[in-house]
Parts: C-alpha cells; sequence; structure tokens
C-alpha cells in the first residue's frame, strides 16, 4: 500500500488553503495513497510567541469546513485521510488542538494532543486544553493507524501505545520552524520507526509566518528508519511512499523491542516523581 504526507503553507484565508489542500488531498489518492496525513492546525496560520486573545476566532467545531473537507476527500477516494484542526468545544472559551481520523469518510477517531509546550516561541497552553486519553488505534480495514501530535514526538512513551495496541502506522502532524528543532527533526522521527517497528508520517507546514518561517520535511519514514519519501522545505506538496506492511512484524523479530519490555520496572519512575 501506499502512505502520504501533504506539506502545505498556511495562508490568512482559511477557504483558499483548504481548497489547496483539498487538491493535494486529491494529488495524494491519484498516486494511490491509502493513508494520506494533513499537517498541525492544517487550515490557519500557527500560534505566534506572543499570546493573541483574537486567535480563539480561528477556532472551529469537529464539523467545520476542514474536516468537512478531509471527510468528504476521504469518502470519495475510499482512503484515510488525519486532519488536524483548531477545535472550539462544545463548552464556551474551551478549545483543543486536535486529530481526526477519517475512514472512507467515517470519523473514526478524535484524538486531542495531551502534552502542549510553553516554549521557543510556541506558547500553546495559551490557546489549548490539553487532551485527556491516550492514543488510540485505528482499524483502516487495512492497517492500524495511530496519531500523535507536534510536540508529542519528544515522549516516546506515546508512539509505545501505538505499538502495543497493534499499530503498524504513527501519524505526526507538526508545526515544526525552530532551525535548531531542524537538526534532530529527522533523528526522532526515524528513532521513532525504528524502536516501536512502525511506518511513520510526518506532515509539516511550509513557509512564513509572522516570525516563523517552517521548514517542511514532510516525509514518510520505514521501520527500519529509512527515509522512503520526502518533501523540500520550499512549498506545498506530497510525499508518497509505496510500503510493505509485512516487514513491521519482520522488524519487530528482529528487534523485539516490544517482546523484551520490563513494565514491571517502569512503574518506579512514578515513585521518583
Amino acid at each position: 500500500m501506499k502512505l502520504a504526507a501533504v506539506q502545505l503553507r498556511a495562508t490568512d484565508d482559511r477557504r483558499e488553503t483548504v481548497g489547496r489542500a483539498g487538491d493535494l488531498l486529491d494529488e495524494a489518492a491519484g498516486q494511490g495513497a491509502r493513508v494520506v496525513l494533513l499537517p498541525e492546525l492544517f487550515a490557519v496560520p500557527f500560534v505566534q510567541p506572543d499570546p493573541d486573545p483574537d486567535y480563539f476566532a480561528l477556532a472551529e467545531g469537529l464539523d467545520g469546513p476542514s474536516n468537512t473537507m478531509a471527510a468528504e476527500r476521504s469518502r470519495r477516494h475510499g482512503i484515510t485521510v488525519v486532519s488536524s484542526v483548531f477545535e472550539a468545544a462544545e463548552t464556551p472559551g474551551v478549545y483543543y488542538n486536535t486529530a481526526c481520523t477519517f475512514v472512507r469518510g467515517e470519523l473514526k477517531s478524535v484524538y486531542r494532543k495531551s502534552h502542549l509546550p510553553f516554549s521557543n516561541g510556541f506558547p500553546e497552553k495559551f490557546y489549548f486544553r490539553p487532551g485527556g486519553t491516550e492514543p488510540e488505534v485505528v482499524d483502516t480495514g487495512e492497517t492500524g493507524v495511530g496519531t500523535i501530535i507536534c510536540y508529542e514526538r519528544h515522549f516516546p512513551e506515546l508512539s509505545r501505545i501505538v505499538a502495543l495496541r497493534g499499530g503498524s502506522v504513527l501519524c505526526v502532524p507538526v508545526a515544526s520552524a525552530s532551525a535548531p528543532m531542524r537538526e534532530v527533526f529527522q533523528l526522532e522521527l526515524r528513532a521513532h520507526a525504528v524502536f516501536n517497528g512502525l511506518y511513520v508520517i510526518c506532515a509539516n507546514r511550509v513557509g512564513k509566518e509572522g516570525v516563523k518561517d517552517y521548514f517542511g520535511m514532510s516525509a514518510v519514514y520505514g521501520p527500519d528508519g529509512d527515509v522512503l519519501a520526502q518533501a523540500g522545505d520550499d512549498g506545498d506538496g506530497v510525499a508518497a511512499a509505496e510500503v510493505d506492511l509485512g516487514l513491521v512484524a519482520a522488524s519487530r523479530r528482529r528487534r523485539p523491542f516490544l517482546r523484551d519490555r520490563r513494565p514491571e520496572l517502569y512503574g518506579r519512575l512514578t515513585a521518583m516523581e
């Protein structure tokens, strides 16, 4: 099967950005992709270093224009689409950074980012309430797909949950613009792939937004850490790769990290905190 990451430049015109995202989903599906990932909060500009109360006006419900487009493309092409949105909850004043997984047009999972930064120009705790659930694995009928969001790639526990729950594909929508982070960006994602025996899809924003310059590099990584497809840093695009899901089981046989875990020891970490 084929996996794909959509790389996207967001503008202040939500309709135009969503339309462009839809065209890129069409392109990915046209290349044969069965699972396609959109970037973090793909339809709107991302948060800037200085908290801005006006930013909340960009939030939308789960049935807003971003997910409406993603669900329609998922249904039209018979594919799985992971859509990341700035969610306005039903409770007034509550907002989440949310990833929704659509399988052939049906909403199968709503995952709210549970680890939020307040550093390096990303004051997300000002805008979003942390989610309170673990990542789940969605059975697409072809494979198991789990999602974590951006900053959460720094927490290996979350991708391990996806692997332990039977996931073969880990989706990571991101908004990464930090020049120092660019140096370890691929290293982290390749590590998640290797120590869990997973395919990893990462979709990043690209281009200038305020004081930030998103560096793209959206990619698909194999369970051996190989870079199977990668977009550049110069604009919108699709990074798609044909994958062999049989390599997930094969990599876990060669490197039996899941078998050799000692969870009875890890509880001591909690006691130390």
